[in-house]
């Protein structure tokens, strides 16, 4: 009696590690979740690592175009600076990369030691089983357990425990099988991330000798322009006052749109009419849209672009006493490339800028304007309606400063200035 009692006990003991067991692979599932995350995380990174790559490599073409001149110059420092900027961003992305797959090590590692604790763990409990089922288990044993009771209801849960011991042992076995299964597949994937590990690294060591590169060109070109002192001075003066002129005539155009709109809208309107614009119904449905699609309007060129200069004002990278202020920003493309409209508008105003040889768009949307500056040919006029990506005109190409081809571009509503970069993708 006494034994067909620790009979019992042993089968009820292997239903609760059958629990435990589902607890296990809980914990594990949530592990390999994790896993996941990271994964995605590092999906992010090679993304933007991407296009990182990507900007270094159109910075570079567009500096392969300017090699050809000796002397040194602003717009060619400013190539060099983008170029530095966006192999160090690179750069940056590719330790975080690195750091990620160190982490995911790691951890894959842990993991790879709990599955062999619990793999060694299953087969001694389906050993001892085994061995308990061989010495003890015989058909007689088993028939004598089962008729050693006092009632046929007790037959009956004698046999259903022997039937889930059984079950049970099939069970064991098909985990252990898949637990090593689950043991090789970490094993692969630690040797692979160990391998991604190793070619990043050698990346990063290839970049950095392009980056101490581009760093000494770019040491070279400051060098040269700070012996030309006179000229450096003459040449930001010029820009300067160019982008005071042009600022001007902008927003005199806007004030002028703007008191049309609101005398043509309300006899009552103020002496600040001109501050902002009377928007009908549908150019507020308009305005609406543009605004909706803040951080989604497509760049207004095509190609490879970079952008050579920020929005607002900054210190100059290079010259310590010098300081920039842009009220847009400048992007240097290829020569011939064309200038596209970020969004669909109107046409408010063409104009070629007195004394200059380029010509300047200005669209519509609501109470918001786009404005694109350097063009050398205009494809549209005053009062055309443009839809999205829609060509606007070839960007001019600057002969006399190192072939440089340059989109101004601002973006307002009314009167204020707004940061482009963090409304273009």
């Amino acid at each position: 009696m006494m034994k067909e009692l620790k009979t019992l006990r042993d089968i009820l003991s292997q239903s609760r590690i059958l629990k435990i067991v589902h607890c296990s692979l809980f914990i594990i599932h949530c592990i390999l979740l994790s896993g996941h995350i990271s994964a995605q995380n590092l999906q992010t990174l090679q993304a933007q690592r991407k296009a990182a790559i990507e900007e270094v490599d159109a910075i570079s073409s567009l500096l392969s175009e300017i090699r050809a001149s000796a002397s040194a110059s602003l717009n060619r420092l400013n190539l060099l600076s983008a170029q530095v900027q966006s192999r160090k961003n690179m750069f940056s992305h590719l330790n975080q990369e690195i750091a990620v797959l160190y982490k995911d090590i790691a951890a894959m590692n842990q993991e790879l030691i709990e599955l062999e604790k619990d793999l060694k763990s299953k087969r001694d409990r389906y050993a001892t089983a085994v061995q308990s089922m061989y010495t003890r288990h015989t058909s007689q044993y088993k028939w004598l357990f089962v008729l050693s009771t006092n009632n046929f209801s007790q037959i009956l849960n004698r046999m259903r425990y022997i039937r889930e011991f059984a079950a049970w042992q099939k069970q064991q076995g098909t985990q252990i099988l898949r637990k090593q299964e689950e043991i090789n597949l970490k094993q692969l994937e630690i040797e692979q991330s160990r391998a991604e590990k190793v070619a990043l690294l050698s990346v990063r060591e290839e970049e950095n000798k392009k980056l101490e590169k581009e760093e000494a060109a770019q040491r070279a070109e400051v060098q040269q322009l700070n012996r030309r002192q006179n000229d450096l001075q003459a040449e930001l003066t010029k820009q300067r006052n160019q982008a005071a002129a042009l600022n001007r005539e902008i927003e005199r155009l806007i004030s002028n749109d703007n008191r049309r709109s609101n005398n043509a809208s309300d006899s009552r309107a103020t002496a600040a009419a001109g501050s902002s614009y009377r928007m009908t119904a549908e150019e507020q449905k308009l305005a609406t849209d543009f605004a909706a699609n803040r951080g989604r309007l497509p760049f207004p060129v095509s190609g490879r672009y970079s952008i050579v200069r920020p929005f607002g004002e900054y210190q100059h990278p290079q010259f310590r006493n010098v300081r920039l202020k842009n009220d847009g920003i400048d992007i240097q493309v290829a020569a011939g490339t064309e200038a596209m409209a970020v969004f669909e508008g109107v046409v408010a105003g063409v104009f070629l800028f007195p004394g200059s040889a380029f010509y300047s768009v200005i669209l519509q949307h609501g109470n918001y304007r786009t404005v694109y500056i350097y063009l050398s040919e205009v494809y549209v006029k005053n009062g055309d309606k443009v839809s999205t990506s829609q060509k606007l005109g070839k960007i001019f190409t600057d002969l006399k400063n190192d072939n440089a081809t340059i989109l101004h571009f601002e973006l307002r509503r009314d009167l204020e200035k707004l940061n482009p970069t963090i409304w273009l993708r």
